[in-house]
């Protein structure tokens, strides 16, 4: 769109210390949680989230306790893998202001980082940048590439990062195309797999040496007052100016860059983007940085300011780049049938057919839980050691 130019004290404690040692991190918890999707069980009437007591910040529920009601060691057990980079390129221009797109993107945003936690580094860039007196001031790196959070009930440093750091409301134009160069440069020297995740809400502008006819003229497009699509072109002076012609070109260029630097490109095209013109670009966008859908629209249309939509969008991205179904240990558990997998903090039963298998270091997810993985409905896969294996009932 146009815009203007939770632990235990005592023994307990004392054993989950002993086990961080030998593993990634430690805790012990209270109740057994349930198996995934068992409708017939009744959580007790107290305790934290969801019915279970919190057994602190970075344990899953129920995680820790035994069916005779001891307890047992409940440990996160490391993956033996490289983290991929997540970077997002976030447009908070002034129309992002609208229906509170802005709000709804950084916490979207945000849930992603708790989601996939620290098995993803992230980053961010936005734009335009601070300064409120330039409508086109440059774009502000406000997030280097950092490791995620550890698991847990609340926000770790990455997370309060990026919050804090987009508090600050929509203003000023889209310089699309500067923020991509400026992110090319920061991700250079990044290593192990890069991706950049574009969410811009219309069309991007801003350069100072642009001349455009109506047909790519901002004002024409978007039919602002006086400026008919069929022309002139509002965007010559010296009534009309530059920066707010459609500055594609460049932005593809831009896009380019990245894609052979052997960085993908994501693009996601906010309420505001369904321009015909717009979504042209965006498709092209999409193409040029190796993330075509197969079809019209290539890029991912968000058209409703509807989190869960935005959500929805981002996950799939998000498994694009780190979904799996098979996951390496460091090294093979000491006991197999002391092992339990929980998918968004839900243990999911050693079942054969819908639920997951263990063979060495190697944990493969089955049927549906695998599906939901890969297609982005469950972020959080996490695997505990140190308490009975629980089976379907």
């Amino acid at each position: 769109m146009t815009r203007g130019p939770r632990v235990h004290a005592g023994v307990k404690a004392a054993v989950c210390g002993l086990v961080t040692a030998l593993l990634l991190v430690a805790g012990c918890g209270s109740d057994r949680p349930p198996p995934a999707g068992d409708s017939k069980y009744t959580p007790p009437a107290t305790g934290g989230s969801g019915g279970f007591q919190d057994a602190g910040s970075n344990k899953p529920p129920g995680c820790g306790q035994k069916d005779d009601g001891s307890f047992c060691d409940c440990v996160d057990v490391p993956l033996f893998a490289e983290a991929p980079n997540m970077y997002f390129v976030l447009d908070r221009s002034g129309s992002m202001a609208e229906d509170n797109k802005w709000g709804k993107v950084r916490q979207v945003v945000a849930q992603i980082l708790r989601g996939l936690g620290p098995r993803a580094n992230f980053g961010a860039t936005l734009f335009p940048g601070f300064d409120d007196s330039q409508a086109c001031s440059a774009p502000r790196e406000v997030l280097k590439l950092t490791p995620g959070d550890p698991p847990g009930t609340q926000d770790g440093p990455t997370t309060k990062k990026l919050l804090t750091a987009t508090q600050s409301p929509p203003s000023g134009g889209t310089p699309t195309a500067q923020a991509l160069r400026d992110v090319l440069q920061s991700l250079r020297t990044a290593t192990g797999k890069t991706f950049v995740i574009l969410a811009t809400d219309g069309g991007p502008n801003c350069s100072a040496t642009a001349s455009c006819t109506a047909e790519l003229c901002q004002p024409n497009i978007e039919s602002a007052p006086n400026c008919p699509p069929a022309g002139p072109s509002c965007c010559e002076p010296p009534n009309g100016f530059p920066e707010s012609c459609l500055d594609s070109a460049a932005t593809d260029s831009a896009v380019a860059a990245l894609s052979s630097a052997g960085i993908p490109v994501y693009v996601i095209g906010l309420p505001g983007t369904s321009t015909p013109t717009y979504a042209k670009l965006l498709d092209r966008l999409a193409t040029t940085g190796g993330t075509a859908l197969p079809t019209s629209p290539k890029y991912y249309k968000v058209d409703t300011s509807n989190e869960s939509v935005l959500l929805a969008a981002l996950k799939k991205i998000a498994a694009k780049i780190i979904a799996t179904c098979e996951f390496t240990l460091k090294e093979a558990p000491a006991q197999a049938n002391l092992v339990n997998v929980y998918l968004d903090e839900v243990v999911l039963p050693q079942d054969p057919t819908n639920g997951w298998k263990i063979e060495g270091a190697k944990v493969t997810l089955l049927g549906d839980s695998c599906t939901k993985v890969l297609s982005g409905d469950i972020l959080d896969v996490r695997i505990i050691a140190g308490c009975p294996t629980v089976a379907p009932r």
